[in-house]
């Protein structure tokens, strides 16, 4: 309730509206792993701004999102081939997937319970690049992965369509071994960096502590997983622009700014902006409407130049007191989220 109202008073300010350039084009975003729907940052944008694709293997889980949720559902799981899988529904649906748990891992945390097999269900798996070529998957820029360990193999599936359309993708990342075989943090990145051509630009960390009952301070433990955000670097940005035509490039390019903006990398909008390359693909209006928009949500209280180091430790000691955990055993970082987001005049 409190973070409701928190939420209502202070609403995230940096999708509250998108810069109206003369770009008549949503912005197209793949959810792949949909259950509960759109997260952040899209949740906050109005939903004339964006063509949602929910994708989602669950057959109860597509019934929730039909009823609560707007934007196209594809009730498949993807995969790197067209074939048929068995999807382990586990005891906390959210913990499902097409992999093993791997309970002797887990059991050495509370709640392991929740990754212990329910029941299992035959799926068809279906390919981005084919669903790209069936015309069911026309375009999409930006893509958000909640898979539980399915991550690499899906992306094989779309390497031809990913790495010529995505300006940014978001991914729940495993850095121990939750399911059996599956990928960690290092192979996700590595296949990202070298495949699709993005660059990791931050990542938000859980943690979990061990089982027992004497040490409840303090509250971080071993990490365990989170949520990474990669971007199409600036270094090799105009030579993947000039490999498309020039609407495609100039709707990539107009894109990449506003995601950018969505998760609060205004330095790098601003980068962008002042590139030697950027009038190949940008008016000079539409430059113009992207500063003033960069002007107005920069805006913020931050007193010291440089911060002030006196006053930042004694108050993140006390934060640090009434820091929220998952029954005192699993906490996240203290940022609890990817970028940066602004709350009335507050970035943070």
């Amino acid at each position: 309730m409190i973070k409701k109202i928190f939420n209502t008073i202070l609403p995230d300010k940096n999708l509250s509206t998108f810069p109206k350039t003369s770009l008549i084009k949503k912005l197209s975003l793949l959810d792949v792993g949909a259950r509960f729907g759109v997260g952040y940052p899209w949740n906050n944008a109005k939903i004339e701004n964006l063509n949602v694709i929910l994708v989602e293997p669950d057959p109860e889980e597509v019934e929730l999102l039909s009823q609560h949720h707007k934007g196209d559902i594809l009730p498949y799981a993807l995969w790197s081939k067209e074939t048929e899988l068995m999807l382990n529904i586990n005891k906390t649906p959210g913990t499902s997937s097409v992999l093993e748990s791997n309970i002797p891992f887990l059991s050495q945390f509370d709640d392991s319970q929740r990754y212990e097999l329910k029941h299992q269900i035959k799926i068809s798996t279906r390919t981005i690049d084919n669903l790209h070529n069936s015309g069911e998957l026309a375009d999409v820029d930006f893509m958000k992965m909640d898979v539980q360990g399915a991550e690499v193999e899906i992306m094989k599936g779309g390497v031809n369509f990913l790495k010529n359309n995505l300006v940014g993708l978001e991914s729940e990342v495993l850095f121990t071994h939750l399911y059996h075989n599956q990928p960690l943090f290092s192979d996700i990145e590595v296949f990202v960096r070298q495949e699709l051509g993005l660059e990791l630009w931050d990542i938000r960390k859980t943690y979990w502590k061990y089982s027992q009952t004497r040490y409840k301070n303090p509250t971080k433990g071993r990490l365990i997983f989170g949520d990474a955000l990669f971007l199409r670097p600036f270094l090799t940005l105009d030579t993947w622009l000039l490999s498309m035509d020039s609407d495609k490039a100039k709707s990539k390019l107009h894109m990449l700014i506003t995601v950018t903006l969505a998760y609060g990398y205004l330095d790098y909008a601003d980068a962008i902006l002042n590139a030697a390359f950027i009038d190949k693909y940008l008016s000079k209006e539409d430059k113009l409407i992207f500063i003033d928009h960069i002007r107005k949500i920069q805006k913020s209280i931050y007193p010291f130049k440089n911060g002030l180091i006196h006053l930042f430790l004694p108050l993140q000691m006390l934060a640090n007191c009434f820091k929220p955990t998952h029954k005192g055993w699993a906490t996240v970082d203290s940022s609890n989220h990817l970028g940066s987001r602004k709350k009335g005049f507050f970035w943070f």
